[in-house]
């Protein structure tokens, strides 16, 4: 933990036995708290528009217990490996909605709080999701799911698209691939149906009768 000395929070809790106090005295309050793990000194910031309501997430076993299983979530880990009994909760500022995420940045580049996956506030970079949430998030997009069912993209568009994918590096190896195993029957085929070929046909005295082209 960033050493915060200079930091004052508005009300400290003692995680295990302040549990009703905690509910009672943030209801419908929106600002931004702190979690310290007397242990190993390491702490974790939040920010939330209904603080009783968050706050109620971390007191329910079964909700961290769901959602470690489906992210990583270290301060649910955390709490549930050394127990509220080694927590204090900080309620470091009390602000208005509006002010929030702006409020939650300043003490994550102030404090450096060692539970956060997420450096940013109200983002999900860095954090991580299951192979199963991958899963259901793939299926859940499919068809009229997906954001860009019945949509038409413009042609200025795909050409943008397409000129991306040109220069990736998966494009690139694809490229290569379809090169490396495409037969020579294939390339014939392709020969054929792009340039056409002339059949002249004759009849029964060996007079040419017509030339065709296929």
């Amino acid at each position: 933990m960033k050493d915060s000395n200079n930091i004052l929070p508005i009300k400290t809790y003692n995680a295990s036995k302040d549990k009703s106090l905690i509910y009672t005295e943030n209801k419908n309050k929106s600002g931004i708290y702190r979690w310290n793990n007397k242990v190993t000194n390491k702490s974790y910031v939040g920010s939330s528009l209904n603080l009783d309501r968050r706050l109620s997430i971390y007191y329910s076993k079964k909700a961290m217990l769901a959602k470690v299983k489906t992210r990583t979530s270290i301060i649910y880990s955390a709490l549930l490996k050394y127990g509220y009994g080694n927590f204090t909760l900080d309620i470091l500022e009390y602000c208005d909605v509006d002010i929030l995420i702006e409020r939650e940045q300043y003490y994550l580049d102030l404090l450096e709080p060692e539970y956060n996956i997420l450096k940013a506030a109200n983002s999900r970079i860095g954090s991580k999701h299951s192979l199963k949430t991958r899963a259901l998030m793939s299926i859940k997009l499919k068809g009229i799911n997906h954001p860009f069912y019945g949509k038409k993209t413009s042609y200025e568009t795909r050409k943008r698209i397409g000129e991306s994918l040109k220069s990736s590096l998966i494009f690139n190896n694809s490229v290569k691939l379809r090169s490396k195993f495409t037969t020579n029957e294939t390339i014939l085929k392709k020969s054929l149906k792009s340039d056409g070929v002339s059949v002249k046909i004759y009849n029964k005295l060996g007079n040419l009768k017509n030339i065709s082209k296929y």
